[in-house]
C-alpha cells in the first residue's frame, strides 16, 4: 500500500534484501465532489450506536465440539464524515456466551478463561471495498454459580479518514477466537477457533455520509499546505476508500532499505514433536518505514519484506512408534502464482510483532521407508497465520518467537489447518489432518545482518549463507 508521507518526510534509497503483523488496512484512493445521499437510517449529524447479532458455528476441537454462538457487536459510528478528516468508530465491544458445558470443558481444573478475538469490518462505497481486523482482547472471567459463560471482548479501531464522497456502509464478519486457562502452562495453549456466520443473514452493521471537503479558492494551495501539481491525465489511476490517518505535520519519515538478512527458523509440531528446521533463507526487499514526531519518539515504525523456504524432508514417529519421513513446504498463500512470503512487522522500543501467513504442502511421504503418493498439492486447506515476536535491530539483526506463556493468544503459537487434495491412489488428507493439524505449534526465527564483500575480486569473498558452501567452492 502506498504510504502517505508529510512534508517533513526524508526517504532514503531503493529496495535491497533484508526483513521483517497488526491490524489490515486498504488502501484506498479516490476523489469525489459530489454530496452524498443520506445514509440507511441515519441523520446528517450525532453518532449512531449500533448492534448486531451473528448467528455463527464456532468449531471447537473435541470434547466441546462445534458450537453454535450469537455474537453480538456494538459500536459508536459518526453519523457524518468529511473526506480526509479523521473519524473514529468507538465503543467496540463484542459479547457472546459458551454454554455452561462447553465452559466447564474449556475450564478443566482452571478457574477463568481469558484470550482474544479478531475480526473484520467490510467497507463498500459503490463498487470500491476496503477491509480493517479489529483485534481485542477477553479479560480473565470465571463461571457464574449457575448458567452459561458470558464473555466480553473489548478493543479500539485507529481513525482513518475516507477520500471520497457518497454513503460508506458498513459490514461484520464472524469472529475468530482464542480461549486459554488464566496462567495456563505451555503445554496448554490458547484454543484457535474460526468462526462462521450461518447462511442467509444479512452482515449489514451501518451506513455513513460522507461529504465532501469545503473546497478552496480556485488556483490557491490549502491553507499552510504547499501546492503540488495536479494528478498526470494518462495511466491507470488506482482507487481507495479510505486514507491512512496522515501523521501530524511536525513528524519526520525514514523509508530505509535493509541491509541482507540471514533467516533461520525452526518449527515444532505439537502433534508429532517433529521440529522443521527450514534451510537459511534470505528476506528480500526489505524496507525500514519509521515515523518520529519532533521530540525524536516513534509515531509508526515498520519492518516489511519477502521471503521463501526452499523444502526440507522430516522424519517423526507416527502415532508414537510409526517411523514416518515427508518433505514439507511452507508457501504464500498464492503458491500457484507466487514463490515470495510476505512478511509484515511492527517494531517499537527494540520489540519486533512480525506476521506472516503461508500454506503447508506436504510431499515425498514414506511410511516406514515406503513411499506413499500424497499427490502433487497435498496442501493445508487454509492460510496458517504464524505472529512471532521478539528482539530486532534493523542494523544488527534479532531473534523472534512464539511462545506459549505470551499474554497475548495471537504470539502463543500457531495452528496447523486440515489438510486437502492429498493422495493420487487413495484419499489420504484426514490420515495427515489426524496426525499433524491442530494448535499449540512453536516456531522461531533467527536474523543474522549477512556482511557485504568490500574485496575488488569478489571471488576472494567468503561464501555467504544461504548459499550452501559446497556451491560457493564449485562456482570459483
Amino acid at each position: 500500500m502506498a504510504r502517505r508521507l508529510t512534508r517533513r518526510t526524508a526517504t532514503r534509497g531503493a529496495i535491497a534484501l533484508a526483513c521483517a503483523v497488526s491490524v489490515t488496512t486498504g488502501a484506498f484512493t479516490g476523489t469525489g465532489s459530489a454530496a452524498p445521499a443520506e445514509p440507511d437510517g441515519a441523520g446528517a449529524s450525532g453518532r449512531h450506536e449500533l448492534t448486531k447479532t451473528l448467528a455463527t458455528t464456532c468449531p471447537f476441537a473435541a470434547p466441546v465440539g462445534p458450537l453454535e454462538l450469537a455474537v453480538k457487536t456494538t459500536a459508536s459510528l459518526p453519523a457524518s464524515m468529511t473526506v480526509g478528516q479523521p473519524a473514529t468508530i468507538d465503543g467496540l465491544v463484542v459479547t457472546f456466551s459458551l454454554p455452561r458445558a462447553a465452559a466447564q470443558q474449556l475450564l478443566g481444573t482452571g478457574s477463568t478463561l481469558e484470550g482474544g478475538l479478531t475480526f473484520q469490518l467490510l467497507l463498500e462505497q459503490g463498487k470500491v471495498k476496503d477491509t480493517r481486523t479489529v483485534p481485542m482482547t477477553i479479560a480473565a472471567t470465571g463461571l457464574p454459580a449457575e448458567g452459561d459463560l458470558s464473555l466480553v471482548a473489548t478493543g479500539k479501531l485507529p481513525a482513518f479518514s475516507p477520500s471520497t464522497a457518497g454513503v460508506l456502509r458498513i459490514r461484520v464478519t464472524a469472529p475468530k477466537l482464542a480461549l486459554g486457562l488464566t496462567g495456563a502452562p505451555p503445554d496448554q495453549p490458547a484454543e484457535q477457533v474460526t468462526c462462521a456466520a450461518d447462511g442467509g443473514q444479512d452482515l449489514s452493521f451501518g451506513s455513513v455520509a460522507v461529504l465532501a471537503a469545503a473546497p478552496t479558492a480556485a488556483g490557491k494551495p490549502a491553507p499552510e499546505k504547499k501546492a503540488v501539481p495536479g494528478p498526470r491525465p494518462a495511466g491507470p489511476q488506482k482507487h481507495s476508500l479510505l486514507d491512512e490517518e496522515p501523521p501530524p505535520d511536525d513528524t519526520t519519515t525514514m523509508v530505509l532499505p535493509l541491509q541482507p538478512n540471514q533467516v533461520d527458523n525452526t518449527s515444532t509440531i505439537a502433534k508429532t514433536g517433529a521440529t522443521i528446521r527450514s534451510k537459511p533463507a534470505a528476506l528480500a526487499n526489505g524496507v525500514w518505514l519509521n515515523i518520529t514526531d519532533s521530540g525524536g519518539f516513534p509515531v509508526r515504525s515498520e519492518i516489511t519484506g519477502e521471503l521463501a523456504f526452499a523444502p526440507v524432508t522430516v522424519s517423526y514417529l507416527g502415532y508414537g512408534f510409526l517411523p514416518i519421513s515427508a518433505t514439507v513446504e511452507f508457501l504464500p498463500v498464492d503458491y500457484r502464482d507466487s514463490t515470495m512470503i510476505h512478511s509484515f512487522g511492527t517494531l517499537f522500543d527494540g520489540l519486533l510483532r512480525n506476521h506472516l501467513e503461508v500454506v503447508s504442502r506436504l510431499s515425498d511421504v514414506k511410511v516406514n521407508g515406503v513411499p506413499l503418493d500424497a499427490g502433487p498439492d497435498c496442501v493445508s486447506e487454509t492460510p496458517m497465520p504464524i505472529d512471532m515476536m521478539g528482539e530486532y535491530d534493523p542494523f544488527g539483526g534479532g531473534f523472534i518467537r512464539t511462545d506459549p506463556n505470551n499474554p497475548d493468544p495471537k504470539f502463543r503459537g500457531f495452528t496447523l489447518p486440515p489438510f486437502k487434495n492429498c493422495g493420487a491412489a487413495e484419499k489420504l488428507s484426514s490420515l495427515f489432518t489426524g496426525q499433524n493439524s491442530g494448535p499449540g505449534n512453536q516456531a522461531s526465527a533467527r536474523l543474522t545482518i549477512i556482511p557485504l564483500c568490500a574485496e575488488a575480486d569478489h571471488r576472494n569473498c567468503p561464501p555467504v549463507t544461504p548459499i550452501p558452501p559446497e556451491v560457493f567452492r564449485k562456482s570459483r
